[in-house]
């Protein structure tokens, strides 16, 4: 077993060499192969099952961030000095601590929180992006925020990829929608902030004007620039702090949010989708209810977070739409024809998107 310290270096390696393969496989694929052929998912099913064993066996360790603050609530339940409120906020992940605790260990508890946060991911990939499921997969374990997600904010991290999961199954028949709407149901008790998400998703589904939507995303630049502390001062008097009272706060990303002032970097960041979709929905004037879907929940999310991105705890709300990014910058790479040199430019973002996170890291150190 690898010790702490090791865990995202042989992560990230291992997610860069997966990349620079796939990038060379892409040079030479036409955009008819590209978008036509489906390709295999076992390679990928087989890296998503070794992650959730190793990483959801992973030691109690800071190296982990919130790990051990969530062992220690488990260890509660375990001496039952801590007791499950059925009626308490965010009863459904409670619940589950409570009833894991009394038969099986801490290891065996974030294995299950490991499996639900990959499965459904993997899962959404395989529904969104049928003929290239792997790929996309490839762009979400390559994610600036990912791995922290799967160790550090597993509770966000488990809710989230259910939300994914129910986007792949929005636009779908009335079954379909019910499931979508349990999806919803149960990412919302396990973790309330995925409440934005959920609404916005919504609104993208009964208001799919695109460009309306940008329009939004940029008054909301202006906002933050303009009136950010009033707008940080509203949302910090709903409550969000407060619901992380009790346990450590995320460290994973810390020292990237601690500089002060508009982070114009991160906002560049996350422009990158947006870009795209612009590209791809007025310029090539290309039409996908799944990718405005997709393209639309997003940015409504990101420009929240950019009304907060001054404040102090503004990492809490970026992974509210950060946990679509790579599938909102995946999907029309992957399944609307763009480019005639669509393989090889697909490939060029890939290692573009999975270097940033690599060199994110460096720089942390």
């Amino acid at each position: 077993m690898l010790s702490a310290q090791h865990y995202y270096p042989f992560f990230i390696y291992s997610v860069l060499l997966l990349s620079i393969v796939q990038c060379i496989s892409l040079q030479s694929t036409s955009q008819y192969a590209l978008l036509s052929t489906r390709k295999g998912i076992g390679g990928m099913v087989v890296y998503c099952i070794a992650f959730i064993i190793l990483v959801g066996l992973r030691p109690v360790s800071y190296h982990f961030g919130d790990t051990v603050s969530y062992a220690h609530m488990y260890y509660g339940y375990q001496r039952g000095t801590t007791l499950c409120d059925p009626e308490s906020s965010e009863w459904l992940f409670n619940g589950m601590m409570s009833r894991a605790s009394h038969v099986m260990n801490v290891q065996y508890f974030f294995l299950i929180i490991e499996f639900f946060y990959i499965v459904p991911m993997l899962w959404a990939c395989m529904r969104l992006v049928s003929k290239n499921g792997s790929i996309a997969m490839l762009f979400c374990l390559g994610a600036f925020s990912f791995f922290s997600y799967g160790v550090n904010g597993i509770r966000n991290g488990m809710a989230c990829s259910l939300i994914l999961l129910a986007l792949s199954f929005v636009l779908g028949t009335k079954k379909e929608k019910i499931i979508a709407g349990v999806l919803c149901f149960c990412a919302y008790n396990i973790h309330h902030s995925t409440a934005l998400p959920i609404l916005c998703m919504i609104i993208a589904y009964v208001y799919r004007n695109t460009r309306m939507v940008m329009y939004f995303w940029l008054f909301s630049i202006v906002v933050s620039l303009v009136a950010g502390g009033i707008v940080e001062n509203f949302f910090s008097g709903l409550g969000f702090d407060d619901r992380l009272n009790g346990y450590i706060n995320s460290h994973q990303y810390d020292d990237s949010f601690s500089s002060t002032g508009f982070r114009w970097d991160f906002l560049l960041y996350s422009v990158m989708p947006i870009w795209l979709g612009w590209y791809v929905i007025f310029k090539k004037k290309i039409v996908s209810q799944n990718y405005q879907l997709l393209l639309n929940t997003y940015i409504l999310c990101n420009a929240f977070w950019v009304m907060l991105i001054r404040s102090s705890f503004s990492n809490r709300f970026a992974y509210l739409s950060w946990f679509m990014y790579p599938l909102v910058l995946a999907y029309p790479l992957l399944t609307l024809p763009i480019w005639k040199d669509q393989g090889k430019k697909t490939g060029m973002i890939l290692m573009a998107h999975v270097l940033f996170t690599y060199f994110m890291w460096l720089i942390k150190g």
